[in-house]
């Protein structure tokens, strides 16, 4: 999902500046909601440009200072988003993973440093949000919605990282053994194989045997040339 429909829910419970929405961002979602400002006042401009939202007031010419608010058109279409089912599992295509999939046998030890670094990553953002969890205030008589509802997600990228975090120890485990092995690699390419030597000597051949027919034409348009000669 991007950051476009959420934004949208935002704005729907009320007008903000485009600060405050970063802001909420997290507040309400987490840090995996974190977004810079350039990819924030390009997502609101875009809103703007789609007529789903609407500047309400301008304390002042800058465009940080301009307080938006949804139209008719970002209900509706926050709406529909809302209504769409949402039910199928969607995989993560890591990039690391990529890495070591195609690193080959030359370059499969080098993966090793990245899966530490990953690893180590995992763990450290792992560890705060735990600490943000932890610090969310406890429901009293009253529950506050957002709260719990911070928890939620919090707890959804919790799992996640401990998730990566497994897989990250398991994928060290895999390629530290699968280098003690006299594995089978897929083959390159025959033209890949090929000498480079051997290429070379191809391409002369066909040029010898171009040049030659083309002497050869020469030969025949000559008028009055002799068999012997053009035999010669």
């Amino acid at each position: 999902m991007s950051a476009k429909h959420a934004l949208l829910g935002l704005l729907l419970r009320r007008p903000a500046y485009p600060y405050q929405l970063g802001e909420l961002l997290q507040e309400r979602l987490g840090p995996a909601w974190a977004i810079n400002s350039g990819q924030l006042y390009k997502t609101i401009e875009r809103l703007e440009e789609d007529g789903l939202i609407e500047r309400v007031a301008a304390a002042e010419e800058r465009t940080d200072r301009h307080v938006f608010t949804i139209t008719d058109s970002g209900a509706e279409e926050f709406s529909r988003w809302f209504d769409e089912t949402m039910s199928t599992a969607r995989l993560s295509r890591r990039p690391l993973l990529v890495k070591i999939t195609l690193a080959g046998p030359e370059r499969l030890q080098d993966t090793l440093q990245e899966i530490d670094a990953y690893e180590h990553d995992c763990a450290s953002r792992l560890k705060e949000h735990l600490r943000l969890r932890e610090a969310i205030p406890l429901g009293g008589l009253r529950v506050r919605a957002d709260h719990e509802l911070l928890r939620l997600n919090l707890s959804a990228d919790i799992t996640q990282l401990e998730g990566e975090l497994g897989w990250a120890r398991h994928a060290r485990e895999r390629i530290s053994w699968l280098l003690n092995r006299d594995a089978i690699w897929p083959s390159a390419p025959a033209r890949s194989r090929a000498p480079a030597a051997q290429e070379a000597r191809n391409r002369e051949d066909a040029r010898e045997q171009l040049f030659g027919r083309i002497a050869a034409r020469e030969l025949q348009a000559v008028p009055g040339m002799r068999e012997q000669d053009r035999d010669g």
